[in-house]
């Protein structure tokens, strides 16, 4: 029987790092049919390849293994590069504010099916609010397709009155969140620890 595991929640920074999350989203994508998501590689479209370098990776780890993954930044460093958060901007419907300095962006949220319920997703969530505050952002816009909004509307997300399309044509659902909302919900929670909380995998069972 494997006993207690250590989960954390850090950015990544080491090659070492990024060569496991590489690997984790070619073979989560790839089992989700969805390769154009997979991020390019250093021969990569210049664009993309500058939008990644601008944002940062969060993992959730398990020991060394990933186990899920979630990209952020502040908006106002990458505007003009990001399609999906400019378009929204574009639109402004529903925004609580036109400055693009109050707000951050996260994306491509994918989590191992085996850990997709509880610990991981809060965990995740709670590493971008601890860079939102420190950033001095006050909103974090997201976008999903209709499956994957539904986590976010359990982080108290609420959804715009918008719809992106995504690359396949199917719709994007943007969500947007006041951080100091989030943080009174879920900052103080008993249950998970600020960085890594100790659980046994065996506790999330895989989804179907």
């Amino acid at each position: 029987m494997r006993g207690p595991t250590s989960l954390t929640f850090e950015v990544a920074r080491s090659s070492e790092r990024h060569r496991s999350i590489r690997r984790f989203q070619r073979l989560g994508y790839s089992a989700l049919g969805r390769e154009d998501l997979i991020p390019p590689g250093t021969n990569g479209p210049p664009k993309l390849k500058s939008l990644n370098d601008r944002l940062q990776l969060i993992e959730a780890r398990l020991g060394s293994e990933t186990v899920g993954v979630i990209r952020w930044g502040v908006y106002s460093s990458v505007a003009g590069t990001d399609l999906y958060a400019d378009s929204v901007f574009r639109q402004r419907a529903g925004l609580p504010s036109r400055d693009p300095s109050l707000y951050s962006r996260t994306d491509r949220l994918l989590i191992h099916p085996r850990y997709r319920r509880g610990m991981v997703l809060i965990g995740l969530a709670r590493k971008c609010l601890e860079l939102a505050v420190r950033a001095g952002i006050q909103y974090d816009l997201c976008w999903s397709e209709k499956s994957l909004s539904r986590l976010y509307c359990r982080l108290g997300y609420r959804r715009l009155p918008q719809q992106l399309v995504g690359p396949l044509g199917a719709p994007l659902l943007p969500q947007i969140c006041r951080v100091s909302h989030f943080r009174e919900r879920w900052a103080g929670s008993d249950h998970i620890d600020r960085t890594r909380s100790v659980f046994s995998p065996r506790q999330e069972p895989a989804l179907t």
